[in-house]
């Protein structure tokens, strides 16, 4: 028959583990995990049961637990505490004790005469009486409350530790921007001063570093959307801006990212001024940035991307299309989560955290406005922002 075979610590932390026949895969644990955390999550009431019951009569025989992690569905759990500890016979079917004794004493003579005065004991009925289930009642409440101050204390910790990483992430991310600026600036100070002097090989190592400081400072601004995320504090900071001045100068900026790709990036803009947005253009700036840096990573060598602003009814709408590799529609449910990543790589072999389109819909929803994608293998993306030209009223 196939079983195991547990020894644990009187407080049930698990020491070692049997397996009998073929034992039981499902249910694995290292030393020191509590053992009824080794039947699954889905089981883990019934397993406390279990070890409250062996803790207050010194045995148990035949207990079921029903657990997901076995295709039996239900396992049969029999075991005794000791001046040892404790050590539980795990079977498949109620009855099955006799049988894995019989193949432990084969493996392990001390540890089924361990087991032995189970072989003897037979459940006997007890009545509790009113006091024993006011005592039981008694000590269930204190340890309720037990775990309640002890969670309690749990979540203040982990809120502490939780506000410190993101206050360091911050200040990690904010000392790196200052020194990527510098280095993007001075690239490009040094293209414009050497223009005509400078050979294919000594342009393209410029151009390398200018896409690689372009390329890090949109993670940078990135990490430092997520910590002001996670802290609560993604404030925007609204005024009157152009945007259509807005789109052609980030489209300009990663002119030079597309121009490492051979990739083209067209842009089409009202004929008409548009009204001056009630918006964050930092923020905007952002949200534009990793929407085509998006779809320059996911296009082919010399293939194209499209930028297009409207406006309609008071609304400026923002779409930026591609014509690369495309998202499979199981995935597609997932993108604007955090850290969502897709099996997708870029055509250059590009990775990602999968932070950029969690804080696009962020800054999107953040001005009353949202963000949908359309995409299919083989036939390209395109992302669509929705933003209303005019801040709601509170």
């Amino acid at each position: 028959m196939d079983g195991l075979v547990l020894t644990c610590d009187q407080d049930g932390r698990l020491r070692a583990l049997h397996r009998l026949g073929a034992g039981l895969p499902g249910l694995t644990g290292k030393p020191g995990t509590p053992f009824p955390a080794l039947f699954g999550p889905d089981a883990m009431a019934g397993a406390l049961d279990l070890f409250s019951g062996l803790r207050k009569s010194g045995w148990t025989l035949d207990h079921p637990v029903h657990s997901r992690l076995d295709p039996a569905g239900v396992l049969h759990v029999s075991g005794l505490s000791d001046a040892e500890g404790m050590v539980l016979a795990v079977a498949r079917t109620p009855g099955g004790l006799p049988t894995l004794m019989e193949a432990l004493d084969a493996l392990n003579p001390r540890l089924a005469r361990r087991l032995a005065p189970l072989g003897s004991a037979v459940p006997k009925p007890e009545v509790p009486t009113a006091d024993a289930l006011l005592d039981e009642m008694t000590l269930l409440n204190n340890e309720l409350a037990n775990v309640q101050r002890a969670l309690a204390k749990t979540n203040v910790e982990l809120a502490a530790s939780n506000e410190q990483k993101n206050r360091l992430m911050g200040m990690l991310a904010h000392d790196l921007r200052t020194p990527l600026q510098v280095v993007v600036g001075f690239a490009e100070m040094l293209e414009q001063r050497l223009d005509g002097r400078l050979d294919a090989t000594e342009r393209a190592c410029l151009e390398r570093i200018r896409e690689s400081s372009l390329s890090m400072r949109h993670m940078v601004e990135d990490a430092l959307s997520l910590a002001a995320l996670q802290a609560g504090r993604l404030r925007l900071t609204r005024r009157p801006s152009d945007l259509v001045a807005l789109v052609r100068r980030n489209v300009s900026m990663n002119r030079v990212l597309a121009e490492g790709k051979s990739i083209a990036i067209e842009l089409s803009v009202p004929v008409h001024p548009l009204p001056l947005a009630d918006i964050d253009p930092a923020k905007l700036d952002q949200l534009i940035n990793n929407l085509l840096s998006n779809a320059i990573k996911y296009s082919d060598r010399g293939g194209r991307v499209r930028l297009a602003l409207s406006e309609d009814g008071g609304r400026a709408r923002l779409c930026v299309s591609d014509d690369g590799r495309g998202i499979p529609p199981a995935e597609l449910a997932q993108l604007f989560q955090p850290f969502a990543r897709t099996g997708r790589l870029g055509t250059e072999g590009e990775g990602t955290v999968g932070l950029g389109l969690y804080i696009c819909r962020s800054i999107a929803e953040g001005h009353g406005g949202f963000i949908t994608a359309d995409s299919l293998p083989g036939r390209g993306s395109t992302f669509t922002v929705e933003l209303p030209l005019r801040a709601s009223s509170p």
